[in-house]
């Protein structure tokens, strides 16, 4: 039986230690490869719509309707008041689904609820939506808009009993890359 001396034993430590940086060099090397040819995605969208509270005004409760949209872009509304100070209030929760940073441009809203003309229309309701113009969403970061439908009361009271009112919302984002 020959003995190992120690020239050899180094020399197979050393063959060792080649072989394993090798190895270890190949697996970052298809590790990075693969960061390399990963695509970026840019997805903002609507996720969840809660409601908040409702209040009545007089004996029948309001009745609202949120929907997103199978694409998550757009949310759908459908709001119906019976009474002064009738009011119902939803959350809505807006997620970076992508993999890059996202800024949100605007929140657009259908018929346009800001415009003089379409507050005057839908006199006496009010629409209000929270203002998250320029918010930044990190890869999978969520944000919420607060949405509310009010009756307000009026100086002559209505002869109207019930107001419906539609509407759509839709998110402008921008890739902040």
């Amino acid at each position: 039986m020959r003995k190992w001396n120690v020239k050899n034993i180094i020399i197979v430590l050393l063959c060792i230690t080649i072989i394993a940086m090798g190895i270890g060099f190949s697996v970052l090397s298809m590790t990075l490869e693969g960061y390399k040819n990963e695509e970026e995605v840019f997805d903002v969208r609507f996720t969840t719509v809660r409601l908040l509270s409702s209040i009545k005004g007089g004996e029948r409760e309001p009745i609202g309707h949120l929907k997103v949209d199978d694409t998550g872009k757009v949310l759908n509304m459908d709001f119906s008041l019976f009474k002064e100070h009738d009011e119902i209030d939803y959350e809505v929760t807006i997620k970076n689904e992508g993999t890059v940073e996202a800024s949100v441009v605007r929140l657009l809203s259908s018929p346009d609820f800001r415009s003089k003309e379409i507050i005057k229309e839908i006199s006496p309701i009010t629409i209000s939506i929270s203002d998250i113009s320029g918010k930044v969403l990190e890869p999978g970061e969520e944000t919420t808009i607060k949405i509310s439908a009010i009756y307000n009361p009026g100086e002559i009271p209505s002869e109207k009993t019930k107001f419906d009112l539609s509407g759509k919302i839709g998110i402008i984002a921008e890739s902040k890359k």
